[in-house]
């Protein structure tokens, strides 16, 4: 059986070009899930998907960074699937996505390929965080960086974030109890107290 796994980092990113691409390639079941930057173990759909595949099934994912965070996990679900003896495709990646022809070499290459990309993962991650940090200070420096934009406020970029804030701010002016909004409102009792903690601020 030809199992895929599609993910994105948050609920507003679009998965139908992925779900697209792994339906193309034959995936007969495919796991969705829209999740930052969590570990692989939090990753509640991915280890759902990783505990359906059988033996002799076929693992499909559109890039290797969908098996792990870093080096390490991506050679850690790697490991798991071939003990399980389920192959592995990505789709992005034609070598990933046939077989070579000897079967020992076919192993070997495509073993060395996913180390070299998980490692280059890895380093990018790194060095987006590296120019990030870099591009702060420098910001801090001339009086430009006020911090990360809000998620959910006034100015938030998303339409339905801003709509979200609204409506809470509502609720908390009706005196609705925190706990109540945060679950209606499918966020954090921090991030309701965050947003009483700034409303209140700006009266």
């Amino acid at each position: 059986m030809k199992v895929a796994y599609a993910r994105v980092s948050t609920i507003y990113q679009n998965l139908e070009r992925q779900i697209e691409s792994l339906e193309k390639f034959g995936a007969e079941k495919i796991f969705v899930e829209k999740k930052s930057g969590a570990t692989i173990e939090q990753r509640l759909v991915f280890q759902e998907a990783l505990n359906f595949v059988r033996e002799e099934d076929t693992f499909m994912v559109e890039a290797i960074d969908r098996l792990g965070r870093n080096y390490d996990e991506v050679i850690q679900t790697v490991n798991y699937l071939k003990q399980k003896n389920v192959k592995l495709v990505i789709t992005s990646l034609p070598i990933m996505a046939e077989a070579i022809g000897n079967p020992l070499l076919d192993h070997f290459i495509k073993d060395l390929i996913v180390q070299i990309l998980a490692m280059i993962s890895e380093q990018e991650r790194t060095e987006s965080k590296r120019r990030q940090a870099q591009g702060i200070k420098i910001a801090k420096s001339n009086g430009l960086y006020k911090g990360r934009p809000k998620l959910y406020g006034p100015n938030a970029k998303n339409p339905q974030r801003r709509a979200v804030y609204r409506n809470i701010v509502d609720e908390l002016e009706k005196g609705t109890a925190i706990s109540k909004i945060a679950k209606e409102y499918g966020v954090t009792r921090q991030t309701v107290y965050r947003i009483k903690e700034d409303y209140i601020s700006t009266k």
